[in-house]
C-alpha cells in the first residue's frame, strides 16, 4: 500500500509572517519633543535627539517608548561628558546600543523587525546606477614605491 498522498504545495508553505513588518516612510514636519531640562545636554546628544525624532521609525513608537529614548539620551550624555571615566563611558555605550536597538534605530534592529525604510523611486534609480557603474578598481601594490636594495 503506497501511503497517503502528499499535501498540496500551498498547504506546506510556512505561515509565520512577522507581525511587525512595515514599510516606513519619511516624516515631514516631525513633532520633536524637548529634551528634559535637568541636564545641560552635549551638542552630540541634541543632534541625535533631533535625528531620532525626525526618523521614519517615529510612527511605530508608542507613548511609552519616549521613556526609552530619554534613557538613551541620558546614557549618551554619560558617553560624551568630559567628567565620565572610561569605565562609565564603556558601560553607557553598551546601554545606548541596547536602547537604540529596542527602538529600531539601528540597521540590524530594523532588519529583525522587518521594517523597511521607503527610499523613494529616485533613490532606487541612484542605487541601480551606482551598482551598474561599479567597476572593480585595481589596488596599487604598496611595495612598488619602495626599493628592496635599500
Amino acid at each position: 500500500m503506497p501511503g497517503p498522498l502528499p499535501k498540496h504545495s500551498s498547504t506546506r508553505q510556512r505561515r509565520n509572517a512577522t507581525s511587525t513588518r512595515a514599510v516606513l516612510r519619511p516624516v515631514s514636519n516631525p513633532d520633536i519633543p524637548d529634551l528634559p531640562e535637568y541636564v545641560k545636554w552635549h551638542p552630540a546628544v541634541v543632534a541625535w535627539w533631533r535625528d531620532a525624532w525626525s526618523s521614519p521609525m517615529v510612527p511605530e513608537w508608542t507613548e511609552s517608548d519616549r521613556h526609552v529614548l530619554d534613557m538613551a539620551a541620558r546614557s549618551m550624555q554619560t558617553v560624551w561628558a568630559e567628567s565620565s571615566s572610561p569605565g562609565q563611558r564603556t558601560m553607557a555605550s553598551a546601554e545606548v546600543r541596547m536602547l537604540l536597538r529596542e527602538c529600531g534605530l539601528t540597521p540590524m534592529a530594523r532588519r529583525t523587525l522587518q521594517w523597511e525604510v521607503d527610499r523613494g523611486e529616485e533613490a532606487e534609480q541612484r542605487t541601480r546606477a551606482r551598482r551598474n557603474a561599479a567597476v572593480p578598481r585595481a589596488v596599487p601594490d604598496p611595495r612598488q614605491g619602495y626599493s628592496s636594495t635599500g
